[in-house]
């Protein structure tokens, strides 16, 4: 009985101690979808029978990202797609072999419904926003480009663009500020704009430094024009945990673009950016290996008997720093080229509590 009371108290408070946590009074209100060109919902609802938590962003004109979770199980699952007509399309990628979708309509309020496709059949789905115990966002997005040549009809082109989430007014101050610090990383930015601009600004600079060096002796090679961009999403808003996510692409030249995720667990009341062992034991690495391959065998229908190292450059994966947490489990993140090769893509790998109680402080 102890140990079940333990791991209740973890999965549903997490980092605090002991006795339920309320989110501070707010007066932000979600935005109206329908006229706002960039925004972030919090949306709650249901698939058929199944409850589900989505956050989701307009992070660009055509560009709408997120996550949503089965609030049975807790897992984030990443969802892309843009407005089609007057519909919004959205995909998942749970499943490498069959397309899985979201197709529905925005109301004024925030409210997103109409049909699920997925495992041969459809659901109708209605979600509806809510800010109830979540922290919410404002979304600013910018882009521009360069020309390597001026006056060059034929002249490559660096382009470069960022999407960035930032404290609404009518969040908590003291929060807010908290949770501002973390998105500039730790500078005393309070100008969104400017933030937004700084990585566009030092991309763009990069670019046009790297005129003197490019041989066109044979021409204007293909790989000179350059791009990057950048966004940031939100997997988890639970008060007092907040999730947040980075994302990065960028191609200077040669064969493909590098890019990857990276993730900031914060303590909304402690104000505390969290780590691994802020929730689990000390000896959770060695712990943690098998349960990081069960859940890759089981997204990339590896069978037991196989090594890993079919589809891997190494033989056991290790839990990293780059994770993620819900009230339901664990997510360790790989980049490109971290424990797989770059044809692998991004390995997200996520580990139920359930699965590992021992573990659980």
């Amino acid at each position: 009985m102890r140990t079940i009371l333990l791991f209740a108290i973890t999965c549903c408070l997490l980092v605090s101690c002991g006795t339920k946590t309320k989110q501070p009074a707010q007066t932000a209100k979600a935005p109206d979808p329908t006229t706002t060109p960039f925004y972030y919902l919090h949306l709650k609802g249901k698939i058929g029978d199944e409850s589900i938590t989505m956050d989701l962003i307009k992070s660009g004109p055509w560009v709408i990202r997120g996550y949503y979770t089965y609030d049975n199980a807790g897992e984030p699952i990443m969802i892309w797609g843009s407005p089609e007509g007057d519909k919004i399309i959205l995909y998942e990628n749970t499943d490498r072999n069959e397309e899985r979708l979201f197709s529905g309509k925005l109301d004024s309020l925030g409210g997103f419904k109409g049909k699920w496709r997925g495992k041969g059949t459809t659901y109708p789905f209605e979600l509806k926003s809510s800010l109830e115990n979540a922290f919410a966002f404002d979304v600013f997005y910018a882009t521009d480009s360069v020309p390597l040549f001026p006056g060059n009809p034929n002249t490559p082109v660096g382009q470069a663009s960022n999407s960035i989430v930032w404290p609404a007014a009518g969040n908590d101050a003291e929060i807010a500020d908290f949770v501002r610090l973390n998105i500039t990383e730790g500078r005393q930015i309070t100008d969104p704009q400017k933030y937004l601009r700084r990585d566009i600004d030092s991309f763009l600079a990069t670019y046009k430094v790297n005129e003197k060096d490019l041989d066109t002796t044979d021409g204007i090679p293909a790989t000179a024009s350059w791009g990057a961009d950048g966004d940031m999403k939100i997997v988890w808003n639970s008060y007092p945990l907040l999730v947040l996510e980075s994302f990065s692409y960028d191609f200077t030249g040669g064969a493909h673009g590098n890019y990857g995720a990276h993730y900031a667990v914060l303590d909304l009341e402690k104000k505390k950016v969290l780590k691994v062992e802020d929730f689990l034991k000390p000896d959770y690495k060695e712990a943690l290996i098998p349960e990081l391959a069960k859940s890759f065998r089981k997204i990339y229908k590896l069978e037991d008997g196989e090594s890993l190292e079919t589809m891997l450059l190494v033989k056991e994966i290790v839990p990293n720093d780059n994770f993620l947490v819900t009230d339901k489990g664990i997510g360790f993140n790989y980049t490109p080229y971290e424990i797989g090769p770059y044809a692998l893509g991004q390995v997200m790998l996520f580990v139920p509590f359930k699965d590992i109680k021992p573990l659980l402080k």
